[in-house]
Parts: structure tokens; C-alpha cells; sequence
């Protein structure tokens, strides 16, 4: 496995496993960011190459594909278990009349959960670009070469820097 598959995989894991588990999923959304941060960080800390903002966010993205599919692989059997359970206790209370509305909440807990995956693939891909806007920086040849110096002749020779303002030459601010 290569550098890049290995942060992908690390990062989209990060994005995806605590944004699906029951009580820290409060914060699922910094977790895809803080999951495309940290792919870009693995990348760089073992990669000579300079990390553009777009390269960034090209990883973040894969990581967040990762990210979606972990999140769907744990998110889906939670969302039917407690689903599941929520609904039975709703059809219990109310004596069996809201069959229907039942299937209906099941439906939209399926559709919040792949919407939710796929806010997961772009906040890991924003995480990527922001990673690569901090991490990316000061590698070599990542923000290009320094111009060189001026040759020493530059600009005519002599330059005389004008006098002080408050000078005692007397022509400025004599007031004739």
C-alpha cells in the first residue's frame, strides 16, 4: 500500500467511523474536516513533493469516499436498530393506526443517513484543501523560487536620499 492509499484510508476512517458512533457523532461534520486534514498531513510528513490546494482537496475527496462508506457500513444497522425500536414504540402507543407513517420515517431515516454520507465526502474534501493551505506550505518548490538579487549597478549608481523634513535647508517651509 502507497503513502497516498495509506493517509486516504487513515484520514476517510477518521471522517467516517466517530460521525456514525451514537455519542460522538455530535461533532460528525469536524470530523470529516479534521479526516481530509489529517490525509493531506500524513501525505506531506512522508512525501517530498509539494501539496497544492487542489491536490489537497483531491485527496480530502477520496478520503471522504472512504469516509461515506464507513459511515454506511456503521450508521445503517444503528439507524434500523433504533429506527426499528422507535417505531415499534410509536406503533405501540398509538394502537397500531400509523403503519403507514411508520414506513415513512424509516424512508426519511434512510435518506438522512445517505445525506449525511455524502456532507461527509465534501467537508473531508474542504478538510484536504484547508490541510494543504497549512500543511502544503514550505515544502520544497511549493511556493516557487525567489527572484534574484539586483546586480549591483542597478538603477544608475548615486542615489542621494532627499533631506530630512524638518532639515535646516530653508527652502521648504520658510513661508516666503
Amino acid at each position: 500500500m502507497n503513502e497516498r492509499t495509506k493517509a486516504t484510508v487513515i484520514g476517510g476512517l477518521l471522517a467516517g467511523i466517530p460521525s456514525a458512533l451514537p455519542v460522538i457523532s455530535i461533532c460528525c461534520f469536524l470530523w470529516a474536516l479534521a479526516g481530509g486534514a489529517l490525509s493531506v498531513f500524513l501525505h506531506t510528513k512522508n512525501d517530498a513533493t509539494p501539496m497544492t490546494p487542489g491536490d489537497g482537496a483531491k485527496l480530502g475527496l477520496r478520503a471522504g469516499v472512504v469516509g461515506a462508506i464507513a459511515y454506511l457500513v456503521i450508521a445503517v444497522p444503528i439507524m434500523l436498530i433504533t429506527g426499528a425500536a422507535s417505531i415499534a414504540q410509536g406503533l405501540q402507543r398509538a394502537g397500531g393506526e400509523t403503519a403507514g407513517m411508520a414506513g415513512m420515517a424509516a424512508g426519511l431515516g434512510f435518506f438522512f443517513v445517505f445525506v449525511a454520507a455524502a456532507i461527509i465526502v465534501g467537508l473531508t474534501a474542504l478538510g484536504g484543501l484547508i490541510g494543504a493551505a497549512i500543511f502544503g506550505k514550505g515544502r520544497p518548490g511549493g511556493m516557487g523560487t525567489p527572484p534574484p538579487p539586483p546586480p549591483s549597478d542597478f538603477g544608475g549608481g548615486g542615489y542621494t536620499p532627499p533631506p530630512p523634513a524638518g532639515g535646516s535647508s530653508g527652502t521648504y517651509g520658510s513661508g516666503s
